[in-house]
C-alpha cells in the first residue's frame, strides 16, 4: 500500500539530489499548474479533469538510471493513455521527455500532460554560458583581452580604460576630435562597461595564460582616469572676433557650465574638452583628472559638482545648474539621523526594507 502524497511530495524515497527538480508533467491547459517531480519514485497527485479541481492519485513515476527515461506506474481506477497508448490499471511502461499522457482511459473530457525531464544542474550551469571568441574580446590599442573596459559612443567600441584613457589626452593635444581607435568615428561619450567587465574576467578565469604581467596591470590602472560617463566635445577653431559668435549664443552652446563662458579660479575650459555630468542637479563641470578635489562619490561613482565648484568659489551657474558643497560633503562631517529616501531613487520596496 502506498503512503498518500501531495502534489509535488515524495512518497517515501530520498530525493534525487539537494530537492532539485528533476522532471514534470506540464499541462497542456495552461490553467493548471506543472506538477514537480523531485523525487525517484513519487505518487502523483493531482488534477485529471478540466472540469474538476479536485486532486487524485492516479499514478506514481519511478525515475529510471541515466536520467534518459522514467517509469509510470498506472494507479487509478481506470486505464490511462500515454503516446495513445492504453495502459491499463496496475500497468506501467517506460515514457521519455516528451510523452504525452491522458488520466483517464480516452482523450476527450480529461487533462493532457506532458512528461518533460528537466537539464541536470550541470547542463543547466553549461546552457547559461555564453561561447566568445578572446579575440572578440580584446583591446584594439594593446591587443590584450580588456582590463577595466570602457565603451565609446556611438560606434560602441570597447577598450581598456588605460588605453583608451592615454588615447583620449594625446587627441586632444594634437586633433579637433576624440576619434574612436578603431573606426576613427568622433567619439561623443565614453563610460565604464560593467557587463562587459564581467565576460572579461569570466574568460580571464577560464584561461589563465591571457592574463598579463602585475606590472603592465599597475601601468593601465595609472593612466585611467574614466570613472563615469564622460561628455566629449570637440575644438573649434578659434576665429577673429568679426566672425566669433556672440555672448549669448555662445552661452546656449552644448556642454557649457561656468568655466566654459567665463575664467574662473585661473581655469577656462578648452574647447574640446572632456565634462562631467553631475547625477543630482545635471549641471556640467569640466573633468580635470589631476585635482585633488573629489569629483566621483566613492560608494557608487557617480559624479557630483558640490565639492569641485566650492573649491572654484562658484555658487551659481551662469549657463549651467551649481550644487552647493553641502550637497557632496564627507559622511565625517555630517550627523546622519536617518537614510534620505532618495538614496533608494523613490524605490518603495527598498524603503520598506531598510525601514
Amino acid at each position: 500500500m502506498t503512503t498518500k502524497a501531495e502534489t509535488g511530495q515524495s512518497s517515501g524515497s530520498k530525493p534525487s539530489g539537494d530537492d532539485d527538480t528533476w522532471a514534470k508533467l506540464v499541462p497542456l491547459d495552461t490553467k493548471f499548474s506543472d506538477v514537480e517531480i523531485k523525487c525517484d519514485d513519487m505518487v502523483i497527485c493531482s488534477e485529471i479533469k478540466p472540469s474538476s479541481l479536485e486532486k487524485h492519485e492516479w499514478c506514481r513515476i519511478t525515475k529510471n538510471l541515466g536520467q534518459g527515461s522514467a517509469t509510470i506506474h498506472n494507479q487509478s481506477f481506470d486505464a490511462i493513455l500515454v503516446d495513445e497508448a492504453v495502459i491499463p490499471k496496475d500497468g506501467a511502461v517506460d515514457i521519455m521527455s516528451g510523452s504525452e499522457i491522458v488520466p483517464g482511459p480516452e482523450g476527450q473530457g480529461y487533462l493532457q500532460y506532458r512528461f518533460t525531464i528537466m537539464p541536470a544542474p550541470e547542463s543547466r550551469t553549461q546552457l547559461l554560458k555564453i561561447s566568445i571568441d578572446p579575440e572578440h574580446a580584446k583591446c584594439s590599442i594593446c591587443l590584450n583581452i580588456w582590463h577595466d573596459v570602457v565603451t565609446a559612443a556611438p560606434c560602441l567600441h570597447n577598450f581598456c580604460n588605460g588605453c583608451f584613457s592615454e588615447w583620449m589626452r594625446r587627441s586632444k593635444a594634437k586633433h579637433q576630435h576624440v576619434l574612436c581607435p578603431q573606426c576613427r568615428t568622433t567619439v561623443q561619450y565614453v563610460g565604464k562597461n560593467h557587463f562587459l567587465k564581467n565576460i572579461q574576467e569570466d574568460i580571464l578565469n577560464a584561461d589563465a595564460a591571457l592574463r598579463r604581467p602585475a606590472e603592465d596591470i599597475a601601468v593601465l590602472d595609472s593612466s585611467a582616469s574614466i570613472q563615469s560617463n564622460l561628455i566629449i566635445g570637440s575644438k573649434r577653431k578659434r576665429r577673429s572676433n568679426i566672425l566669433s559668435p556672440p555672448l549669448e549664443e555662445r552661452d546656449s552652446l552644448p556642454l557649457q557650465c561656468p568655466q566654459c563662458v567665463a575664467n574662473i579660479g585661473g581655469y577656462r575650459c578648452e574647447h574640446h574638452g572632456a565634462h562631467l555630468q553631475c547625477h543630482l542637479c545635471q549641471g556640467m563641470m569640466p573633468f580635470r583628472a589631476n585635482l585633488q578635489v573629489p569629483l566621483h562619490c566613492k560608494g557608487c561613482d557617480r559624479p557630483f559638482c558640490g565639492a569641485y565648484w566650492s573649491s572654484e568659489n562658484v555658487t551659481q551657474g551662469v549657463s549651467s545648474p551649481v550644487c552647493s558643497r553641502d550637497t557632496f560633503r564627507p559622511i565625517s562631517e555630517r550627523t546622519v539621523t536617518r537614510i534620505p529616501s532618495i538614496t533608494h531613487e523613490m524605490n518603495r520596496h527598498e524603503q520598506d526594507v531598510r525601514n
